[in-house]
């Protein structure tokens, strides 16, 4: 989506001044025509990742106007939250938590869906390295009919998945979707994403909700590029 000097202007809530020091000073991408510029705003939002700049509500949105139709993860992970300083010094005890923090539907009984994510554990651990985990069901057909949810939490104490790499986990990627396809396309553009600097860096800094939504909107951006 392209944008004009005073879109960006309104979207930061900045003044002329302010914005001809990021252009010169601070590298902001833009394109000069007819002595106008010009703003892709997808390159904007990542530019204010990578530079810590805040993002207002109006810059928050830049990207929701881009390909809402085309994103998979990151509606999934706005529906299922972001959750930080869960407590717990056991599996079993986080992803309790877990199921009880994550809006659900009614009629799935959190109880046995936590039998069943421990299982998953048992069978390989859902530790992917790095000290991040992905519990998920093994079989999502259970979960028949309920949109996909992605849930993040940061939790407090390090806990052991017996992650490949030894390290013990401190993010937490709860998939819960409703078919096989849909847990695949979920991983693959989760996966997609995590290789993202700016993702990376949100999930080191604990950064608030919305710039990791926005950090995941963009990473999610470039799937069309990378396809």
């Amino acid at each position: 989506m392209q944008l004009t000097f005073r879109d960006i202007e309104t979207a930061f809530e900045i003044n002329e001044k302010t914005l001809y020091q990021w252009l010169n000073a601070r590298g902001m991408p833009a394109v000069k025509a007819n002595d106008q510029y010009y703003f892709n705003s997808v390159e904007v939002l990542e530019w204010a990742l990578k530079n810590q700049v805040s993002l207002t509500p109006g810059a928050l949105k830049l990207c929701e106007k881009t390909r809402s139709d085309q994103d998979v993860m990151t509606p999934a992970l706005t529906r299922g939250g972001i959750y930080f300083n869960i407590q717990g010094t056991q599996r079993e005890d986080i992803l309790e938590k877990v199921l009880n923090a994550l809006p659900l539907p009614g009629h799935i009984q959190r109880d046995p869906l936590k039998e069943m994510l421990l299982s998953r554990e048992q069978t390989g651990t859902t530790g992917i390295g790095n000290g991040i985990a992905i519990p998920h069901v093994k079989h999502p057909v259970i979960l028949a009919g309920m949109e996909p949810v992605v849930g993040l939490f940061f939790l407090e104490n390090r806990i052991d998945f017996e992650a490949f790499d030894g390290e013990h986990v401190h993010t937490l990627f709860v998939i819960l979707t409703g078919s096989f396809k849909g847990h695949l396309s979920l991983l693959s553009r989760l996966a997609f994403c995590l290789q993202d600097e700016n993702v990376r860096s949100a999930l080191n800094r604990r950064t608030n909700a919305q710039e990791i939504l926005t950090a995941f909107q963009v990473a999610e951006s470039k799937t069309a590029r990378a396809g």
